[in-house]
């Protein structure tokens, strides 16, 4: 008895250990059962997969009442009939609302997760500006594959979960959810298989468009420091070519310089303005023909501006003008004479300087004349220092009278110009001879010339000689004091001027002058 109950003991301590375990591994699948399910709840992909389940259902059902009403409406009608007709319609109507709502789940449901976003043209890097739009490609671009990947990633653990529920509800012996499972799980191998394919394709055609984009932003910032590197050599060629004729240019021939300097900076600005043209644009055959039928239309509505333009060319490259000139220009019967200060593509800027004129005409100076480039084709230029010429001829009139000594007049007139216009003398004559290579000159006589002419108030001594073309007055003055002083200390010449003589029948009347534009004597 003792035995037999030790037995019993033994066996029922056993089927309880066996008991205790099997309730304890139950509950462990129960407990990792549920953290799957709850996992598998919010995964997009389930997510998907239960829209598209619905939309299936949805389809079906809306299917099974078309086909439910169509034998009804066969049967004789009655109440009933109607009724139950229309309760089937007005199921029908809304689970069409329901259907239509999960129509984009019909052929792809899975389109969210593996699809790139629309809008992504891969860039043609033609120039700087658009290095970074092809940044933003592939930014973008990364940035697709990225998620794409994390979603197939996701993808993939789902499928691992689901195959561990299957093993457990195998176990627990769960029909109805294995069931259903198994229908999910086949269901999303076959789609993961398919996605891989496809994602697998997008990834290359992807990597080969990023790759091509990085290669053209690697050839436009090559370009771009070639470009770089041929305007800097501009300049500085540019820099070399001013800094030798600042080293070498003669002080006498600043103005040169300028025109120079300024035909450089010109040059210079045309040369890197064509390397970016040729450079970017394309099609240059079609922008130049674009230019040249707008630049017809424009150079007949803007004549003046494009003829001021053509003369910029015109004076810079013939050198008829140079800044630095002593120019005079006649305007609407107003004479200005200046210095040119600049010359620019539109107009010519000279600053008035007190001369003859100022003082026979305008009686005022020092303002800023700006002159139209295209006067140089309309209107009559004078140059008083054309080619580097510092001298222009000057004249004095004085009259003496017809009783006077002209002749030892016109040999004082002369030694007086010849002593104080002897400089400028001598620099005419070097000027001249340095003429006569540009142009054709004869031999010319600079010296001062005295002529004496018959007025009717006496005889007129005109004395003309060299003077510094930007001071003409200065040594006009200084000349006209000094013959006035030589020909006052000679007993024999006298200065002639206009008088009025009266004569009175009363001779105690004392004779008045004055002023008479007839000059009587």
């Amino acid at each position: 008895m003792i035995r037999i109950f030790i037995i019993c003991l033994f066996f029922d301590l056993a089927f309880g250990y066996i008991a205790d375990k099997d309730n304890y591994m139950q509950s462990q699948y129960y407990n990792e059962l549920d953290l799957i399910n709850r996992y598998i709840k919010d995964n997009p992909w389930i997510l998907k997969y239960k829209n598209y389940n619905e939309y299936n259902s949805a389809y079906n059902e809306m299917i099974d009442i078309e086909k439910k009403i169509e034998s009804l409406k066969k049967l004789p009608s009655t109440k009933q009939i109607q009724n139950e007709i229309h309760s089937l319609e007005q199921k029908y109507y809304t689970i069409k609302r329901q259907e239509e709502l999960l129509h984009n789940y019909k052929n792809e449901p899975y389109k969210d997760l593996i699809t790139p976003q629309s809008g992504l043209e891969i860039p043609n890097i033609t120039n700087p500006f658009l290095i970074t739009a092809g940044f933003s490609y592939i930014k973008n671009l990364k940035a697709q594959i990225e998620v794409i990947d994390n979603n197939l990633s996701i993808l993939d653990v789902l499928l691992d979960k689901l195959h561990r529920k299957v093993e457990i509800l195998e176990t627990i012996k769960d029909a109805n959810e294995l069931k259903e499972t198994k229908k999910t799980l086949l269901e999303l191998e076959s789609t993961s298989k398919i996605l891989n394919v496809y994602v697998d394709i997008f990834k290359k055609n992807a990597n080969n468009d990023i790759q091509k984009v990085q290669q053209e932003i690697k050839s436009e910032f090559l370009k771009l420091l070639y470009i770089a590197v041929a305007i800097a050599a501009i300049v500085l060629i540019a820099f070399i070519v001013k800094l030798i004729l600042k080293i070498y240019v003669q002080r006498s021939e600043s103005t040169k310089t300028y025109t120079i300097n300024k035909l450089v900076n010109f040059i210079n600005l045309s040369i890197i303005v064509f390397i970016l043209v040729f450079a970017y644009i394309e099609n240059v055959t079609y922008i130049v023909a674009i230019i040249g039928f707008v630049s017809a239309g424009l150079a007949i509505a803007m004549k003046d501006w494009f003829m001021s333009c053509l003369g910029y060319l015109v004076i810079v490259g013939g050198g008829s003008i140079k800044s630095g000139d002593r120019i005079r220009v006649v305007k609407d019967n107003t004479t200005y004479v200046g210095d040119v200060i600049d010359i620019s593509m539109l107009r010519i800027t000279i600053y008035e300087d007190v001369t003859y004129t100022s003082y026979a005409e305008n009686r005022r100076a020092g303002r800023i004349i700006f002159i139209p480039n295209n006067f140089i084709f309309t209107t009559m230029i004078s140059n008083y220092s054309h080619s580097g010429m510092k001298t222009v001829w000057d004249g004095i009139d004085i009259t003496i009278t017809f009783n006077s000594n002209y002749k030892k007049a016109l040999i004082l007139a002369s030694d007086i110009a010849k002593k104080y216009s002897n400089g400028y003398t001598q620099t005419a004559r070097k000027q001249l001879n340095k003429l006569k290579i540009e142009y054709s000159i004869r031999d010319l006589n600079v010296e001062p010339r005295v002529f004496s002419f018959i007025v009717p108030n006496g005889i007129r001594i005109s004395i003309w000689f060299q003077t510094n073309c930007y001071a003409t007055l200065m040594l006009n003055s200084v000349i006209s004091g000094a013959i006035i002083e030589a020909f006052n200390k000679e007993d024999d010449i006298e200065i002639s001027y206009p008088t009025t003589t009266v004569i009175s029948k009363d001779k105690n009347l004392a004779v008045g002058a004055g002023v008479n534009n007839e000059g009587l004597f």
